[in-house]
């Protein structure tokens, strides 16, 4: 019976097809209903959309000038050029516009691995595990953070695109540099794809090609680093903490993917991550074994080393190699290990599964390949399922935790979460008048009113209510709290006194997949609920819960008061 399953699946492309599609299916579905207008988590959006004051009436210098402006190290030329069109087109922005153009950048990633991939001639369901190693949720944090979505998504696009006409069509090296060009005032690690293609260049023995892009690579540096002045330490070598942390890390952050949560911060879970980067970097060390004889001829000018896949694999994975040995340098000192495990870095462990993919499927034959993906393709889906499972409620926990972040940005006029971003809240107000987000938590009451006494029909009393560390504690341990209209609904816990009015947004965390399996449920019951004290001036205050459900709200007495020191 299996091997007529086999049989029925070779002779069936359309079945192939349908399981490419699948993964870009949930993907989007995802994104349809959590992308939301609204500045995401940190405000890094606010200072990009900085760009549009004043844009339209400065010269050209000063123009180039502030589009090439760091932030905070990184020259965002394609975030602010986009922002800037966009705007320009329409009289304003929309927060998921530039979300979409991110994502359309990072389904086009998905078209270039196709390209590259039908140069191999094999099965389409040879292609099925890259779809759905690339379309998982676990960097959702890229996917609906917008300005942050064009940085870490266009960037990659661009250097695949490079790296893809530098072992595909090096006839046109000419247009891997110009990639390589866009993707330097992308992101600043963009800039690494140059030693990457210079070498695919050498290797290749085009030797022109190679001067070409040394020459290149030097003009954009000095166009780069002119006015470059660093913000963060690097790592101290002879700090022996520091030390292992970076070694730790790069292992980490290469076998991030193994952590399957964005934000598991488990020791046990970032160790297994390390053990995880240890053998991928291994098993594209031991899938190349028999080539590195040949790669050590090419280097030393001998003979051209001239296979395109293996060449494209070798060169994702020196692009994601230098990109993390560069992020160690400059993150461990203030990041620290656990710095590395960022959810938006996600998408480079990825892309290292994916060039060692690309490795297997250029240098293994043909049956052994048949064999291996028959094991392959269940393993990759049950991944991509088991990080769905882990990461959406994740990303409902920050869509929330977005709208409350504007909520307190907009009602309290010392708020800790503006002034950290030098920022005052009339030059919050300036920008998000571009965007004109939606303020859901403010309906139906006045957060401004100056007294701490909120009109309420009932009482709700929290089971908790205590401080735990630096966090002020309120949860609601008993009850579901269901969104129906969108995820916006939900419980949110406001803190109210004659001068400030802070909100938090429910933390509410999945139920184990046995029993998404076996219930069909997904969210766990309960709203945990937390406000750093540091963003809370000193002060009495009231705590109310505010209940959103089908897109209304309903502001509930608790009964409890907090006084902060």
């Amino acid at each position: 019976m299996f091997q007529a399953l086999l049989k029925f699946a070779r002779t069936n492309t359309w079945l192939a097809v349908i399981f490419c599609i699948i993964p870009v299916l949930i993907y989007f579905l995802v994104f349809k209903v959590i992308a939301l207008n609204i500045n995401y988590v940190a405000f890094d959006d606010i200072l990009i959309l900085g760009i549009i004051p004043g844009f339209e009436d400065a010269d050209w210098p000063n123009r180039w000038k502030r589009l090439t402006e760091l932030f905070p190290e990184h020259r965002l030329v394609f975030s602010r050029s986009i922002i800037l069109l966009l705007h320009s087109l329409f009289g304003k922005i929309n927060m998921v516009w530039p979300m979409i153009v991110a994502n359309i950048c990072w389904t086009a990633c998905a078209f270039i691995f196709y390209k590259a991939f039908r140069y191999l001639r094999i099965s389409l369901w040879y292609f099925v595990p890259i779809m759905w190693l690339w379309f998982s949720i676990q960097s959702f944090e890229n996917i609906f953070w917008g300005v942050s979505s064009l940085c870490n998504f266009g960037v990659l696009l661009f250097v695949l695109s490079s790296l893809y006409f530098a072992t595909h069509h090096p006839k046109k090296h000419y247009i891997a540099i110009l990639f390589a060009v866009l993707a330097t005032f992308t992101y600043g690690n963009g800039l690494m794809v140059f030693p990457v293609i210079g070498l695919i260049a050498w290797l290749m023995g085009r030797k022109k090609d190679f001067v070409i892009t040394v020459l290149v690579t030097g003009i954009i540096a000095v166009i780069y680093f002119i006015d470059f002045t660093p913000i963060t330490q690097n790592l101290d070598f002879s700090n022996p903490q520091q030390v292992k942390e970076g070694f730790l890390g790069y292992f980490g952050f290469i076998g991030s993917i193994a952590t399957i949560s964005a934000y598991d911060a488990a020791n046990s879970v970032l160790m297994t991550a390390v053990a995880a980067g240890f053998i991928l970097i291994a098993a594209l060390i031991y899938l190349f074994r028999k080539h590195w004889i040949l790669l050590w001829n090419a280097a030393w000018g001998k003979t051209p080393f001239t296979n395109p896949g293996a060449l494209f694999s070798l060169g994702i994975a020196a692009f994601v190699a230098i990109t993390t040995l560069a992020l160690v340098y400059k993150r461990i000192p203030t990041d620290t290990f656990e710095g590395m495990f960022k959810g938006r870095y996600r998408m480079y462990s990825a892309l290292w599964c994916i060039a060692l993919y690309f490795g297997l499927l250029s240098l293994t034959s043909r049956p052994s390949l048949r064999f291996s993906i028959v094991a392959i393709v269940p393993f990759v889906i049950f991944l991509n399922l088991i990080i769905l499972h882990s990461n959406f409620a994740l990303a409902v926990n920050n869509r929330r935790m977005a709208i409350v972040q504007e909520f307190n940005a907009r009602y309290n006029a010392d708020w800790l979460g503006v002034k950290m971003f030098s920022m005052d809240q009339a030059r919050f107000e300036k920008i998000r008048a571009y965007y004109n987000s939606e303020d859901p938590l403010a309906e139906g009451w006045n957060p401004r009113l100056a007294t701490d006494s909120i009109p309420c029909p009932k009482i709700y009393e929290p089971d908790t209510v205590k401080k735990d560390g630096s966090y002020i504690v309120v949860n609601f341990e008993k009850d579901f709290f269901p969104a129906e209209k969108n995820y916006s609904d939900g419980a949110y816990v406001i803190l109210k006194s004659a001068g400030h009015t802070y909100a938090s947004a429910q933390t509410q965390y999945p139920v184990p997949l046995k029993t998404t399996i076996r219930r069909f449920m997904y969210f766990n019951k309960g709203a945990y609920v937390n406000f750093h004290s540091a963003t809370v001036e000193p002060g009495f205050y009231r705590i109310y819960l505010l209940v959103r459900k089908n897109g209304k709200n309903t502001i509930y007495c608790t009964n409890k008061t907090w006084k902060e020191e």
